[in-house]
Parts: structure tokens; C-alpha cells; sequence
């Protein structure tokens, strides 16, 4: 069990969760709570570099699934040694962009990885470390037999193939995210992302609020 506190933030990319993040802190330091801010991958020397390599433009779609998923872990690895368990072992509030359920959600639900692969990896990578509280945003609906698009879509893009793709894949990653949550209802915290900035920051807010009075007695 963590002595401080670990809070993560996970969803598609372009739900809002950086903009969340920035509530949260803000909502944090008007209150005078000390906390540190962490994102995946990097955050770390290594982990910076290991970022540089998933984002090179030449190595787009040259990137294995097994090897994309070793390298989030390898950063995750380095994050939890270097930043992460040092400060939760001195009772601090650790806030990440992401961590190990995106793995789980992007690499194994999207790619097809094995999920008690990825499972095992994801612990050993983590020293058994887990958030004591994970905010999913939700912003898109792939219910069976929905036609919603999200607005920065154009509809014309679905007659593309390689469109098509993308959206089936955000629909497993999706899906991944929410069957995550499912099993595991007592750490997350599932807000519809198309609410209001505002209403998903009051509950975020007060969700942080009740852990540190419980956990932290702040």
C-alpha cells in the first residue's frame, strides 16, 4: 500500500485530460497541498529519451506492437524508481499523465497483446506500485449501433480505409479502458469527458478531496 498518494489520469488522447490536470493542480496549490506532477512516457532522462524515439515522425508505423509496449514499460520503469516510489515512500501526492492502464487499454486491447503478458510486465515495471485513484475521461461513444462521431471528425472521413482504422482501434482502446474499470471500480473515477470543464473539475476536485481526508487526514 502507498504511503502518499498516487493519482492518475487516463483516455484517449484529446479527451482533455491535460486541461484536467491543470485543475487539479491548481485546485491543489490554492489549498496549499504539496504535490508533483509526472507524465508518461518521460519525466525522466531516460524516460525523455525513450519518448523521443515513440514520437519520431521516420518511425511511424516501423515501431513493433511487443516493441512499443517494452519501451512505455521501460520508461514506466525508470519513472516509478527514479520520481515515483521515492516520493510516495515520503508521503507525497503524485499526480501522472498516464501510467500503467494505458498499456494495458493502448498495447493490449488495441494491439492485441497479451493481457496477462502486459499484466505481469506492468507490475514488475511498477514494483507492484497502483494509483490509489484513476480519473478515465470519456469522450467518445462506440455503444453497438451508434452513430455518434466526435465533432473534430469530418463524416466523409469514415469512406477512408485508413480512417476507418484509427477509429476502430480508438474503439478497442476504448473499450479496453472501460473494461479496465469495470473490474476495478473502487480506484476509478469514469466522467463523461463531454460535460462541462468545469462539472469534470468539481467532481475530480472532490474525489481528491475525500482520498486526502482519508488517507492523508488533510
Amino acid at each position: 500500500m502507498n504511503k502518499g498518494i498516487l493519482i492518475t489520469f487516463e483516455g484517449l488522447d484529446k479527451v482533455g485530460k491535460s486541461t484536467q490536470v491543470e485543475r487539479l493542480i491548481k485546485h491543489l496549490t490554492t489549498r496549499e497541498i504539496q504535490h508533483i506532477l509526472v507524465r508518461e512516457p518521460g519525466s525522466t532522462e531516460t524516460g525523455e529519451k525513450i519518448r523521443d524515439i515513440l514520437a519520431d515522425p521516420a518511425l511511424k508505423g516501423k515501431i513493433a506492437p511487443l516493441c512499443e509496449f517494452l519501451l512505455y514499460s521501460a520508461s514506466r520503469s525508470q519513472l516509478t524508481a527514479e520520481i515515483i516510489a521515492p516520493h510516495l515512500e515520503n508521503d507525497k501526492i503524485v499526480i501522472a499523465d498516464r501510467f500503467f492502464d494505458s498499456s494495458t487499454a493502448y498495447q493490449g486491447y488495441g494491439r492485441g497483446i497479451s493481457l496477462d503478458f502486459i499484466s505481469h510486465v506492468n507490475s514488475v515495471a511498477t514494483n507492484g506500485i497502483k494509483p490509489d485513484l484513476t480519473v478515465l475521461l470519456v469522450a467518445e461513444k462506440f455503444a453497438s449501433g451508434s452513430k455518434r462521431i466526435p465533432d473534430r471528425f469530418a463524416p466523409n472521413l469514415f469512406d477512408d480505409r485508413l480512417e476507418q482504422e484509427f477509429m476502430d482501434f480508438r474503439r478497442k482502446v476504448q473499450e479496453g479502458f472501460l473494461d479496465v474499470a469495470k473490474h476495478d471500480e473502487s480506484r476509478f473515477l469514469v466522467i463523461d469527458a463531454h460535460e462541462k470543464r468545469e462539472q469534470i473539475a468539481k467532481k475530480i476536485a472532490a474525489a481528491v478531496d475525500k482520498l486526502l481526508k482519508s488517507k492523508l487526514k488533510v
